[in-house]
């Protein structure tokens, strides 16, 4: 009877390890995946020519800009030995990054910023997606396009919202390529700390994107004065 039960619980700890190493692998597959996907080809391609293009009227701006362009790589790097919840002040700095690069290569659209609250925590990779979505398949084409990022606190929860006056989608139909963004980070949020992503779009009239983040100690910064 000894031997059956250690030998019971001897496969129960190799099963858990199995399942824990597995969870490892998925989870490093996934940060790879999300990683990739914001690193897209076209805008490589599109931020080098753009620093080249700078170069010959604006040196200063260049610098500036292959400085920044050189961040945005380096914070989606560290994503993938990330994976823990990151303060949202720097999420925040590396959609800036992204934004002010787009910004140089579509003069017609702004992104403002509207944060009354930086005491919690979100996955990485979370404010950048929606806001390259809202440029890219919202208000690139507008001759004035404006994407907002807000964030406040209210009972129970913080609140994200990035807003749009783009094209709009239907939000039945978010099934295509150009909306993969949108679902993974639904997931990653849900996932990682238990919040809720709202999506309401209207033809014509633009995006809005909400993420509800619970207000609990995990993913809370005050206690910790950050």
């Amino acid at each position: 009877i000894a031997i059956v039960v250690s030998s019971v619980f001897y496969y129960i700890w190799l099963h858990i390890q199995f399942v824990r190493e597995h969870e490892r692998d998925l989870m490093t597959a996934q940060r790879v995946k999300i990683m990739m996907t914001q690193i897209q080809p076209h805008f490589l391609f599109n931020a080098l020519n753009t620093i080249r293009a700078l170069y010959a009227k604006d040196s200063p701006l260049a610098d500036r800009t292959l400085e920044d362009f050189s961040a945005y790589l380096r914070q989606n790097l560290e994503t993938l030995s990330q994976t823990e919840l990151i303060p949202i002040a720097k999420e925040l700095e590396h959609t800036r990054l992204y934004a002010d690069i787009e910004i140089l290569r579509f003069p017609n659209i702004r992104v403002e910023y509207r944060i009354e609250d930086t005491q919690f925590r979100i996955p990485a990779l979370t404010i950048q997606p929606l806001v390259e979505n809202a440029i890219r398949h919202g208000v690139r084409s507008r001759e004035d396009g404006l994407v907002t990022v807000s964030t406040v606190r209210e009972a129970g929860a913080h609140r994200i919202t990035v807003r749009d006056n783009g094209v709009g989608f239907d939000p039945k139909h978010q099934q295509d390529e150009s909306h993969i963004g949108l679902k993974n980070v639904k997931e990653r949020v849900e996932r990682m700390c238990g919040g809720t992503a709202i999506v309401e779009s209207e033809m014509g009239a633009g995006t809005v994107v909400t993420l509800l983040i619970p207000d609990t100690s995990q993913n809370g910064m005050k206690e910790q004065g950050q």
